[in-house]
């Protein structure tokens, strides 16, 4: 059965199956995760659920990032999830290559990386067990994501699916389990898995739930079937399993191409906070800031060409003074008038205080998207800023950067993990400086706990 190939594929594979080009891109998603996490310690929402964490109590098993709580691991594992997905500034993919490249995975890594990192401190695995384990669960949440038709307006939330099935595979690799154990965890999650897309569409702080739950329901399903619980025999292809239940248009076979033999670990890295789908408007205006003189007084409408699917789209929403924090994430419109207004774009600027701010607000409402055909591309778009004398300047971008066919550099990442740290306030240029060191030397260390000191707990000075 797909559940038997994909159980033995992370149970069994070993650490020397992995080419450097396989090793180094897992190591720099960890780069860029656990800066996300730090630097999204306070977005919305996040203390709510710090505080419940809090009153529930429970053994000191694993780190909350920033904070330095020990709590349980499930614990720890939806938390961090959840502060490293607050700005949607976390590494996307990992990217599917071969026949399945160009295939839309969504964020499987924003869960399967965390989860890897807290359950490999919990159990105190080594650098090379933690890199293992981080392939290999993106791997498969990939496959498992690529193994349905993506559809935002038609599918489960993809982060509370396809991003558990690889979580599993991370915890079950780390904590030992046995083919048998890690079915059954299988069979278990099966029954435990939701999400909704309708959060991108009212802008809530729920659209970073269905990833954090991912990671704390794969801790518990593991943990259960070692155990002895019992899950369903075939959580995939059975009549109310996997494909059946949650996919869209499924195409099981897809998990198998080339298995074993490529392993998709290179990350999407993003260099804005914000949806993917706000890059190439952000860059286009950062263009237009950086070369044109204009006084934001005097611009009358900025129109963006898109392809004509964005019109009835989430991203097509403006931003008002009543919305949450995330709907600055997932709206062209503000992400344009920010880049305009502010001439830069920053973290802060995706923070209470900065999309408050009446001046964006104004401008965001002249940003209107227009329909064109000749934007052939899904992230295509010509921007035009209108003044009022009549001068027009615009900027077109094809495809972002980070994206999977024009991938930023390890450079890029670095100064991104830098501006996390420095933004969280939360730990010492030392630590991070430290952390940064350890993850180089990951494959070196023997236990990965060595570096939760370099991501928790001081306040800079």
């Amino acid at each position: 059965m797909l559940i038997d190939t994909l159980v033995d594929h992370a149970l069994n594979t070993p650490f020397e199956a992995f080419d450097e080009a396989t090793v180094n891109a897992a190591k720099l998603r960890l780069v860029d995760t656990l800066s996300c996490t730090v630097g999204g310690w306070q977005a919305g929402g996040n203390n709510a659920m710090l505080e419940l964490i809090r009153t529930w109590g429970g053994a000191a098993q694993a780190s909350i990032f920033a904070h330095g709580d020990k709590v349980p691991l499930q614990h720890a594992v939806m938390m961090n999830c959840l502060m490293g997905r607050s700005f949607d500034f976390e590494v996307a993919g990992p990217e599917p290559e071969g026949a399945n490249a160009h295939k839309m995975v969504g964020h499987v890594c924003s869960t399967t990386d965390p989860t890897a990192f807290s359950t490999a401190e919990f159990v105190g695995s080594s650098g090379k067990e933690l890199i293992a384990a981080v392939v290999l669960g993106g791997d498969i949440g990939a496959r498992i994501a690529v193994s349905d038709q993506f559809n935002f307006d038609k599918c489960f939330e993809v982060c509370g699916t396809a991003n558990a099935m690889g979580a599993a595979a991370t915890v079950g690799r780390l904590m030992g389990a046995n083919h048998e154990q890690l079915v059954n965890a299988y069979g278990i999650l099966l029954h435990m898995m939701a999400g909704s897309f309708q959060s991108l569409w009212d802008g809530v702080d729920t659209f970073k739930l269905p990833g954090a739950l991912a990671g704390y329901n794969a801790v518990l399903a593991v943990e259960l079937a070692m155990k002895g619980f019992k899950g369903v025999k075939d959580p995939l292809n059975a009549p109310q399993g996997y494909f059946n239940l949650y996919c869209h248009n499924p195409q099981p076979d897809n998990a198998l191409i080339d298995l074993g033999q490529v392993f998709y670990a290179k990350g999407m890295h993003k260099i804005h906070p914000s949806c993917y789908g706000v890059h190439n408007p952000i860059e286009s205006a950062l263009e237009i800031a950086r070369n044109q003189a204009y006084e934001v007084a005097d611009i009358t409408s900025v129109t963006l060409e898109v392809p004509p699917n964005r019109i009835k789209h989430f991203l097509n929403q403006t931003i008002a003074q009543g919305d949450a924090q995330p709907r600055s994430l997932f709206s062209i419109p503000y992400g344009v008038a920010n880049a305009l207004l502010r001439r830069e774009v920053r973290i802060e600027h995706y923070t209470e205080g900065f999309i408050r701010d009446a001046d964006v607000i104004a401008l965001s409402a002249k940003v209107q998207l227009v329909p064109s055909d000749e934007m052939a591309k899904p992230h295509a778009g010509r921007l035009t800023v209108h003044l009022r004398n009549g001068e027009r300047f615009s900027a077109f971008r094809d495809t972002p950067l980070g994206w999977g066919d024009n991938p930023v550099t390890p450079a890029h990442v670095r100064e991104k993990y830098d501006r996390n740290m420095t933004f969280s306030g939360r730990v010492t240029p030392e630590q991070a400086q430290q952390g940064l060191l350890l993850l180089d030397q990951l494959e070196m260390l023997s236990d990965v706990r060595s570096l939760v000191s370099c991501f928790v707990g001081q306040t800079a000075a």
